[in-house]
């Protein structure tokens, strides 16, 4: 039975989270594997839903350091305190590689020796100290095979530096969750290209539809919904003004926005603006999303930039036809499998999609359905090469 260790920030709701919690169902359905869970921080709503067979390793006050605000540090004592506060410091002046190298030095091994060691987050900027999950593995674990994954538009998401290339390179193996990613990371990183893996994100279909089952919301209107974290790149802020446009002209229809994020108070404000209080309804952080996708007429995904978004799959699950920004895999995941709609990403091109989606609600066969097969066979192809 071969030991596996993956290392992640934390478990809170958000999409990474969400397909390594069904990276780890699925491995926890493979006799032969013997599955650990490191969490820098161990905490997040979805802890509860790894299984039983997988070991939840106990958290590291030092490695817990990155992954939570300074006043949190402070409840630890003086040394955790001081220690988070000078690395973060560092980290904003210089870079994180001094701070994250101590810091390595502090947590020490984790675990036992183990057959291959994965990496789930990806690194951020290096002025942030947080998102460890690369030095950590290369550092404080023991193992014949380490690999990590890339779930980012690498060129674009804010963490393309020298100094994240270099941890890159120094892993066995990288997992880029669509061939789209995969093939921007080997421009980026062409020496990397022959140990570039394609592993896709798993999705549990039948427990998505099961979930969405679970008091579904009814709409009385045109509904258009995005399940989304509330940040800068999902493009959220730019559309309002576009729905109000659309109201003007006489449409007919609600846009619900289901996520929490940092940019909450900033899109009420714009909604507020364009008196859209009961056009755009923010929904929050939802556990069970799916249940206001079930009967919406569209999924929007508006991102300046994105990956491979596992809502793809979990809306084609649903049966519900996505319109989507051209973003890295967009074309790849929405149009060649003729399951949405793909438009140019600006403005002008999102009012259109929109506009086209309301008047006509063009049909689409929803063929498609992500298979875990699939992935699995990919997932063991990257670890066992």
């Amino acid at each position: 039975m071969k030991k596996i260790l993956v290392v992640t920030n934390h478990m809170n709701v958000g999409g990474i989270q969400k397909s390594l919690l069904e990276l780890l169902k699925a491995l926890a359905n493979e006799d032969e594997y013997d599955v650990s869970l490191f969490c820098c921080k161990k905490t997040g709503a979805f802890l509860d839903q790894i299984p039983n067979s997988v070991t939840i390793l106990p958290e590291n006050p030092y490695a817990a350091l990155s992954e939570q605000p300074l006043i949190e540090c402070k409840k630890q004592g003086k040394r955790y305190y001081l220690t988070r506060m000078l690395s973060s410091l560092w980290s904003k002046w210089f870079n994180k590689a001094l701070p994250a190298r101590f810091l390595c030095g502090r947590i020490g091994q984790i675990g036992d020796e183990y057959d291959i060691a994965i990496s789930y987050s990806q690194p951020i900027g290096d002025h942030a100290f947080c998102s460890l999950t690369n030095e950590i593995v290369l550092h404080c674990v023991r193992a014949k095979r380490k690999v990590t994954f890339v779930h980012c538009d690498f060129a674009n998401y804010g963490g393309n530096t020298k100094r994240n290339r270099g941890l890159y390179r120094k892993f066995d193996a990288v997992a880029a969750v669509s061939d789209s990613v995969k093939n921007r990371f080997a421009q980026i990183v062409p020496e990397m290209s022959e140990r570039l893996y394609t592993v896709y994100n798993f999705c549990d279909c039948e427990e998505i539809r099961s979930l969405a089952q679970v008091e579904p919301i009814v709409y009385e209107k045109p509904t258009v919904v995005t399940v989304a974290r509330l940040s800068e790149e999902k493009g959220l802020l730019r559309c309002i003004p576009l729905f109000e446009r659309l109201k003007s002209e006489g449409y007919e229809f609600e846009w619900h926005i289901v996520g929490g994020g940092p940019l909450r108070a900033a899109i009420q404000t714009e909604i507020e603006k364009y008196h859209l209080e009961q056009t755009v309804i923010l929904e929050g952080e939802q556990i069970n999303p799916y249940r206001y996708v079930r009967n919406a007429d569209y999924f929007l995904l508006c991102s300046f930039h994105e990956a491979a978004p596992m809502v793809f799959d979990e809306a084609a699950t649903l049966m519900v036809p996505i319109l989507s920004t051209k973003t890295l895999s967009a074309v790849e995941m929405v149009e060649k499998r003729g399951i949405g709609v793909v438009c140019e990403n600006d403005a002008e091109s999102i009012y259109r999609m929109l506009k086209d989606a309301l008047s006509h609600h063009p049909t689409f066969e929803m063929a498609y359905l992500p298979q875990k097969e699939i992935c699995m066979a990919q997932l063991k192809q990257m670890m066992e090469q």
